[in-house]
């Protein structure tokens, strides 16, 4: 099959026709680089007079498709297929390029090429400028070539690929409703609870008589409350770790740092290790496996809990220890060190002006509801049937974003045929959607 320049099936730069009929006071749709998403989505639609943005920025039609023009946005895949403009017209960040479908050519099909891992890739290696103002040229659109399809089998191409989105973006919606439950819900078990029934208890304003005051506010007249130093293991008080960790000590113990908490977990991939020595000399800061760490350093309150499968590691003087014995499941407290309840505390106490700091006495001293041990239980396996929930549905949204590059670097290099595929691949998405809207509702 042979190939043919960029530049040949879509005009670049082409500039707008504004219909005579538009007037400096009606509204066009404005998009500035920060209303397009790094999957190719525009996400905010504001709208201006066309009179306050006919000078300074670019200028676009109904159907155009959009290209960061600028590092690093190009190469994160910022850019957009310019639809539903107000109308038809559009005025937005002068980073971008505008590519129009020539006649003939399927405007999907474009936008799909400028969000290809292959053009963004060759478009970063022709970069030009200096230093965090590299951009693309109008030239690199003349020498990048695509496969010389037809309109048909760019129509094909197009759906398929947009089938793939649709099933991400669902994918995407779906992660998101889950994990506004997830808030909502964690929210419920530590001001309610679950009663012998297990089902959550009426609210306070509803029951009063099974509610009773303290330091957290109302709290079920079961619990008791207590300082978080108070449901600690007796022989590990909360503390911080290493002042001063050295060099990196090949084959030493790890050293977790507040930069391996991401996202609420431990990231043992690029760990600093110290000495034996110096592990030896805090001793009182070792892990074992199922200790909670708390950052105290810049970004205050990240949680995490340490993996109870794990390597004798140590932490740093910007993570605090809280250590819980298991028999009193620390996984509720650690669901409780992530609700809001526990945010305000932090805030409260933190200080500092330059850096933000928190003070292990204030950490020690803040205050925690605790439960019967078996509603303890059931509320962390309750959030722990969230999170889990998730997660399987995160590697769902996962697979597809795998599917649809694999799937691009195919269709737009003609390595894959085309026609054979758009049922597959619509048969492959459909299980994930389907189940994922049966979840929704449930």
């Amino acid at each position: 099959m042979s190939e043919t320049a960029l530049s040949a099936i879509a005009e670049i730069n082409p500039g707008a026709r504004i219909p005579k009929e538009i007037t400096g006071s009606d509204e066009v749709s404005f998009i500035p680089m920060s209303d397009v998403s790094e999957s190719g989505d525009w996400t905010t639609q504001q709208a201006r007079p066309l009179r306050s943005v006919t000078a300074g920025f670019t200028a676009f039609e109904e159907g155009d498709v959009l290209v960061a023009k600028i590092t690093p946005c190009l190469e994160n895949g910022k850019g957009a297929h310019a639809r539903g403009l107000r109308n038809g017209i559009g005025f937005g960040s002068t980073e971008f390029h505008v590519l129009r479908a020539k006649p003939g050519v399927d405007p999907r099909f474009v936008f799909h090429v400028t969000q290809s891992r292959r053009f963004r890739q060759a478009a970063e290696r022709q970069m030009v400028g200096s230093a965090g103002q590299q951009r693309v040229q109008r030239l690199f659109f003349d020498e990048f070539l695509v496969r010389d399809f037809s309109q048909d089998e760019q129509a094909v191409i197009a759906r398929i690929l947009d089938t793939l989105d649709t099933a991400i973006r669902e994918a995407e919606a779906l992660i998101d409703k889950l994990k506004a439950v997830k808030q909502g819900l964690l929210h419920d078990l530590l001001t309610r609870g679950i009663d012998a029934n297990g089902q959550l208890r009426p609210p306070q304003s509803e029951a009063p008589q099974l509610y009773k005051e303290s330091p957290l506010g109302w709290i079920p007249r079961e619990w008791t409350g207590a300082r978080l130093a108070d449901v600690c293991a007796p022989n590990r008080p909360i503390t911080y770790g290493v002042l001063k960790p050295g060099d990196y000590k090949e084959n030493g113990i790890p050293l977790l740092q507040i930069q391996d908490v991401i996202h609420g977990s431990i990231n043992f991939g690029n760990v600093h290790r110290i000495s034996e020595s110096l592990d030896l000399a805090y001793s009182r800061t070792r892990i074992y496996g199922g200790e909670i760490v708390i950052s105290l350093v810049g970004t205050i309150g990240k949680v995490a809990q340490i993996p109870y499968e794990c390597e004798r590691s140590n932490l740093h003087r910007n993570l605090g220890l809280i250590a819980i014995q298991k028999s009193d499941i620390p996984e509720f407290f650690l669901w409780f060190l992530r609700s809001e309840r526990f945010s305000e505390q932090v805030l409260n106490e933190t200080f500092g002006s330059t850096q933000s700091l928190l003070n292990l006495n204030s950490v020690r001293g803040f205050a925690v509801p605790v439960p019967p041990a078996g509603e303890r239980q059931q509320i962390a396996e309750l959030m722990n049937g969230s999170e889990l929930h998730i997660k399987q549905e995160i590697i769902e949204l996962k697979k597809l974003e795998r599917t649809k590059i694999g799937l691009m670097d195919d269709l737009l290099t003609g390595r894959g045929r085309v026609t054979p595929l758009l049922e597959s691949v619509q048969q492959a998405a459909a299980p994930i959607v389907h189940q994922s809207v049966g979840q929704t509702g449930a």
